[in-house]
């Protein structure tokens, strides 16, 4: 659309998968309620869904006001900050656009020009009208948000689809309380759409080497211009691959190596890798190759999969990249899992067989990894197999550990971390978490526990809704104030939407 003079948009977010005519009204009466004519005399008035990169974007009705001055469009943004009611309905990652998002918009509605009687005409929508004075509206109060922080209900609803679920119950119990939607993963499957939910940020494609060679397109995300948050299972994950022709013997990881490379060179400057749901047990030396590493059998030949790596005898560094081997730029490993490289626990034994490995096939692979260790350990004496983590992602926990300055933390901490979820927790009331099922793994780094612990050091109240009370769940229970579980028996999101009313309405009586 063309943008006379400046332009704002407004996202109003009613975290559904479709907006309806309802709620279009709704925000448009919510405007004219709180923006005298003062601040829109004169303003053109577009509205529409229109697509962005978030995945809540079907769930989100754009006004844009155009053709004003800055001093307006000014007053204009802060009327609607200040507006309880407004800023309650706004979308939590992108709230605002600016024009030159605003340019690319083709498909918004003309809903009229504003009037200096604040009557909206011209347009589709002639039953607006603007007040002429402002009139008492409660003010907007950042302290006492409910943050909204689930992990996945594995094989029912993304953590962000949970969370999104959550928080409409939330609002329609609350509306004038600020629902901070957050979901959370563990470094595995999903990490990357997670953050991209919960994080303004810019997500970048590459094309890059498939586990079975060939190319892939595949995705990170920046977020503040110096993070980088890198999925693994993009570039080498199961997802990718046909499942009547796995080989572990052949799968490399050389896609994630060139993942990280392409986001050190773009200048970003913090590495968060998670690792999990990778098709490879090539110990990483895949991605190593991409970063300039060469593995070397006893005659100089360069080793490149995971079937000789029992002949690799020792690591060339020579033509390694060298922002990759820089102590400033750190790597955070996110894992999934604590399992050692080797033995009966580690990568190979553990996931070797959900990745196409036969019996013969593990113990070339097993073979492979513990020559590996070794080879590591030459090259770093620091370096452990037995690390936790070292496993993680058919051992490319260990190839990052060895290689580079990486640390491995939970990936449920790291998420947090990105987030600044600690910050957050200064000015909220409740943290709402969950998962498909609360047992007594829940507690034990898992997403549930881990956001539990740091809620309660910061004083805040917790809220836990799980598709299922499983063995042990009574250790989760003890950390919350409020557990509400799903019924059984009836079709999961119902039931899900009816765990969320409930929680909402015990969560209100308590504030």
């Amino acid at each position: 659309m063309e943008v006379l003079r400046f332009g704002l948009g407004i996202r109003f977010d009613f975290f559904t998968d479709e907006v309806t005519e309802e709620q279009k009204t709704t925000a448009l009466f919510e405007l004219c309620s709180a923006l005298p004519v003062s601040v829109t005399e004169g303003l053109l008035l577009f509205a529409g869904v229109h697509p962005l990169s978030e995945p809540d974007s079907r769930g989100v009705y754009t006004v844009v006001f155009t053709k004003g001055s800055l001093k307006k469009m000014r007053a204009l943004y802060r009327t609607v900050e200040s507006d309880a009611m407004l800023h309650c309905m706004l979308c939590p990652v992108t709230p605002y656009l600016q024009n030159n998002v605003i340019r690319e918009f083709d498909d918004l509605e003309y809903l009229g020009e504003v009037g200096a009687d604040g009557r909206v005409t011209g347009g589709a929508r002639s039953d607006l009208c603007f007040v002429k004075k402002p009139l008492p509206r409660r003010k907007f109060d950042p302290s006492g948000c409910i943050v909204v922080a689930p992990n996945s209900f594995k094989g029912t609803f993304s953590a962000n689809t949970a969370a999104r679920h959550i928080c409409r119950a939330l609002r329609s119990a609350m509306p004038y309380r600020d629902i901070v939607p957050l979901p959370v993963a563990d470094g595995g499957d999903g990490t990357l759409a997670a953050v991209e939910a919960m994080l303004r940020g810019r997500r970048c494609t590459a094309t890059v080497t498939g586990p079975y060679g060939g190319e892939v397109e595949a995705a990170y995300y920046a977020v503040d211009g110096r993070i980088a948050v890198i999925e693994s299972a993009l570039a080498s994950g199961l997802a990718l691959c046909d499942e009547n022709a796995l080989d572990p013997l052949k799968a490399t990881s050389r896609g994630t190596g060139e993942l990280v490379l392409r986001a050190l060179h773009e200048g970003l400057t913090q590495i968060y890798l998670g690792l999990g749901g990778s098709a490879t047990n090539d110990c990483g030396i895949g991605a190593a190759n991409a970063l300039g590493f060469k593995f070397l059998d006893a005659e100089g030949s360069e080793v490149t999969d995971a079937a000789h790596m029992s002949e690799i005898v020792r690591i060339d560094a020579s033509e390694r990249d060298m922002l990759f081997f820089n102590a400033d730029i750190p790597i955070v490993l996110m894992c999934d899992v604590d399992n050692p490289l080797t033995g009966m626990n580690g990568a190979t034994y553990t996931f070797g067989p959900q990745k196409g490995a036969d019996e013969k096939t593990l113990e070339i692979l097993e073979k492979g990894m513990q020559n590996m260790a070794r080879v590591l350990k030459e090259f770093n004496g620091s370096f452990s197999p037995d690390a936790p983590g070292a496993g993680a992602a058919g051992g490319m926990g260990a190839m990052f550990m060895t290689l580079g300055y990486a640390d491995q933390m939970s990936g449920a901490e790291a998420i947090l971390d990105i987030a600044k979820f600690d910050k957050l927790m200064k000015r909220a009331a409740f943290v709402v978490t969950g998962e498909g099922c609360l047992d007594a793994t829940s507690v034990r780094g898992k997403a549930v526990g881990t956001i539990a612990q740091r809620a309660a050091k910061a004083g805040v109240r917790i809220a836990i809704l799980s598709g299922k009370r499983g063995k042990g769940a009574d250790a989760a229970e003890k950390l919350a104030d409020i557990t509400t579980y799903c019924e059984d028996g009836i079709d999961r999101t119902i039931a899900l939407d009816a765990a969320a009313k409930v929680l909402a309405e015990r969560i209100r009586q308590c504030i």
